[in-house]
């Protein structure tokens, strides 16, 4: 499909001649990105890193100039797909007809407030930027575990935002404050005390009435569903620990000055249940920075530098048992004193076994930074080239272990075929939000893209958990999304998929905004099932 001379010369005059491209080239560039693959045979597609082709790619650089192709994309017929930092195959286009927005010239962090904690940020901003400038103020941001060159406002408004610091920190959208939302028809809406007409600021996500925060993201976001947000103010918090950042060596040997106060457990516990009753009793007592529980091998990946680092740690792992790792983090001494005298307290209430204290694995002085910085996640890739997670659904922290107990024997069927690597089939991440009020669980999964029959069962293990998240009552995993998925599981839920559908056809009657990973309206449902 080609983009009508018309239409081209109109979206020059908003951005400018170089900053709109219908080039070929230029756009399928835009169409490839990691995750496709899987996307592709789901669709009944060719599974390839490549998905469908958009008619043009445009950068504009103000909300004003969002709006003007908004409302032009509106007026002609055709479709938009927003995209931040582009990170994964929801920043793609889902059918021909669509338009990259790529807002990477949005990237200033308007507002920093130190005395209410919170800043206001554009969609290129990244989360490791933002960082820098508040380290400096001893503040700091939640980080989702996607990592520091990720967009605090793409995981804020539109996606789903767990991260390695959860249990302190909440998750993106529990974060989110005033926002500036440009709506399908071009119309800019601005929520919470920034929409009010007496002294509009960003403190607020709320107004007077009813919110608008669920419908604007709901748990997992509309990946570019429902219209475009073009800065979003963020909550903030201290800064752990003592703010000095100083680095020394080459990479990946980098050496850390590991600051004041701060120090990790890794805990061998004796079974799943043993690691929930942990984790119930640190959260109760709100004194970790970071709580979360993985399997043994991805636990020798996340403290290992390279390869040769991950094949020693990882035949120690296989006798740890179940691990989880704690990261205590104070601002005074008193207080670290306190929060780890309550912690051994608490490792031998629950007769977890501390894997440092017993000379068996020695955190590398880069991974207090690592931790800080939200790049722990990084050291997955080690074993492969890519990986998906599957479940992800938000719930208590003894639903999120029966997430890991019902998904062992379905990951295993695999990986006894050769078709998965083989990781016992427990690789997992469970996080606490929030001092344990509540949980994520997600179980990550690495994959050789290379290997069509690897491929082709990412994709036939992921229905399966799906569907035992589904009939096990397991909570919406974080990846259902799109029409089909959606319908099918509505009616199981409350028919959430008809009130999603009023939604999306009272913002956006005319299906502008690309709903390939959210939910079509009912004229455009038809026209799909007709093609």
């Amino acid at each position: 499909m080609e983009l009508d001379d018309n239409i081209y010369k109109k979206l020059v005059e908003i951005v400018g001649e170089k900053n709109v491209s219908r080039d070929l080239v230029i756009r399928q560039c835009y169409a490839y990105n990691w995750g496709n693959d899987t996307i592709n045979i789901k669709r009944g597609k060719e599974s390839s890193m490549f998905t469908d082709t958009p008619i043009a790619v445009a950068l504009p650089g103000s909300t004003e100039e969002v709006q003007k192709v908004v409302k032009l994309l509106d007026e002609v017929g055709l479709k938009f797909k927003a995209q931040s930092t582009g990170l994964g195959p929801w920043t793609c286009a889902s059918s021909e007809d669509v338009m990259i927005i790529d807002l990477r010239r949005m990237n200033k962090i308007r507002k920093i407030d130190p005395k209410n904690m919170y800043a206001v940020v554009e969609p290129y901003v990244t989360g490791g930027t933002l960082q820098a400038e508040l380290i400096k103020l001893n503040l700091n941001c939640h980080m989702p575990g996607a990592g520091p060159m990720v967009s605090p406002l793409a995981s804020s408004t539109s996606m789903c935002g767990p991260g390695f610091t959860s249990e302190s920190t909440g998750f993106s959208g529990r974060n989110v404050l005033g926002t500036e939302w440009v709506l399908p028809n071009g119309e800019v809406l601005k929520l919470g005390s920034l929409g009010l007409n007496n002294n509009p600021d960003w403190y607020n996500g709320d107004g007077p009435g009813f919110s608008l925060r669920g419908v604007m993201r709901g748990a997992s976001g509309t990946k570019s569903g429902l219209g475009i947000f073009t800065a979003v103010a963020i909550k903030l918090y201290p800064y752990p620990c003592d703010p000095k950042w100083n680095l020394s060596g080459v990479s990946p040997y980098y050496e850390f000055e590991v600051p004041n106060f701060m120090k990790f457990y890794i805990l061998s516990c004796k079974n799943y249940d043993v690691v929930e009753q942990t984790m119930y009793r640190i959260s109760e007592e709100e004194i970790a920075f970071m709580l979360w529980s993985t399997s043994n091998l991805a636990l020798g990946a996340l403290f290992s530098r390279n390869k040769a680092e991950l094949m020693q740690l990882a035949s120690k792992a296989t006798f740890f048992k179940k691990p989880l790792v704690v990261l205590i983090t104070a601002r005074t001494k008193r207080e670290f004193d306190y929060k780890n005298y309550v912690m051994e307290k608490i490792i031998e209430e629950t007769g977890a076994k501390d894997l440092i204290s017993k000379g068996r694995i020695t955190p590398g002085t880069l991974a207090y930074c690592e931790a800080l910085r939200s790049m722990m996640g990084f050291h997955g890739f080690l074993a492969t080239g890519s990986f998906q997670s599957s479940f992800g659904g938000i719930d208590s922290i003894a639903v999120s272990f029966q997430m890991v107990k019902v998904n062992l024997p379905i990951k295993r069927k695999y990986t006894k075929k050769n078709l998965l690597p083989d990781d016992q089939g427990e690789s997992h991440f469970i996080t606490t939000y929030e001092w344990g009020h509540y949980a994520h669980a997600e179980m990550p999964t690495m994959y050789n893209v290379n290997i069509p029959k690897t491929r082709k069962a990412m994709v036939d293990y992921f229905d399966e958990a799906d569907d035992a998240a589904l009939y096990n009552h397991l909570n919406i995993p974080f990846f259902i999304e799109g029409d089909e998925l959606h319908d099918k599981w509505g009616p199981f839920v409350c028919n959430y998929n008809v009130w999603l559908r009023k939604i999306k056809e009272t913002f956006d009657p005319n299906n502008t905004s690309d709903s390939g990973f959210y939910i079509s309206t009912k004229k455009e449902l038809e026209k799909k099932k007709k093609q």
